[in-house]
């Protein structure tokens, strides 16, 4: 690598001229030699070193390899800053890649939730109550209710006085499946049943309301097939 230039001047310099060195025979130091080489002295000094570096074939050299030195100091620092500078792109890409992929999850089971609500909700939305006139009395002929479903029955109340009742189901064995109340309102019975599932002949009873919660008079009773 060529010397820096104010080096190659002194040197020309020096084959021309005869100067008196013998005030200037102490060799500078490293860090003096490391300043010229910067351009950091200050004029007197610069002037004592720049002499002896005329006439000074050792320091020549020791100017050469500093130099040298320098520049690849100068290459390595470049090769690290360069290095440092794609491990910190890479990190950050990879955690922008992490939240990403994080989020993307997010989003699918999100999306996967919403497909789930939309697929079933019109599922739960369709079974809509069973909605029928109930006024088959037992013995006559017998009303068909589908399984599975909840039930509205309008009851017939014909000729009842207008008042509380309670509504009781039993199965084919007299087993209580289900009890609530209703009013009668227009000659009719408004129950809301619950989903029957199990298939079979049932009772509806309509009792007057009685005294501490126990039923009163049976007032009717209707027949009906679960299937």
């Amino acid at each position: 690598m060529p010397v820096d230039c104010t080096l190659f001047h002194m040197r020309k310099a020096g084959t021309s001229s005869v100067i008196d060195m013998q005030q200037y025979t102490e060799h500078p130091t490293e860090e003096t030699l490391e300043r010229f080489l910067m351009h950091q002295m200050q004029e007197e000094e610069l002037e004592s070193t720049e002499t002896h570096i005329l006439a000074c074939d050792s320091c020549v050299t020791r100017l050469e390899e500093m130099e040298i030195q320098i520049a690849a100091t100068k290459i390595a620092l470049a090769e690290l800053h360069n290095q440092t500078v794609a491990e910190n792109y890479a990190k950050e890409k990879s955690s922008r890649w992490a939240w990403f992929k994080s989020h993307s999850w997010s989003l699918a089971g999100a999306t996967a939730a919403l497909a789930l609500a939309v697929a079933v909700v019109p599922r739960f939305a369709a079974v809509s109550p069973f909605e029928t006139e109930v006024s088959a009395y037992r013995g006559s002929e017998t009303t068909a209710i589908p399984a599975g479903r909840p039930l509205l029955l309008h009851l017939n109340a014909k000729d009842l006085p207008t008042e509380p009742v309670s509504v009781e189901v039993v199965n084919s064995d007299g087993n209580q499946v289900w009890k609530g109340s209703g009013a009668i309102n227009h000659e009719k019975v408004d129950a809301k049943l619950p989903e029957i599932k199990k298939e079979g002949n049932y009772l509806l009873r309509l009792y007057a309301s009685g005294k501490n919660s126990a039923p009163g008079d049976l007032l009717r009773e209707f027949s009906f097939e679960v299937k």
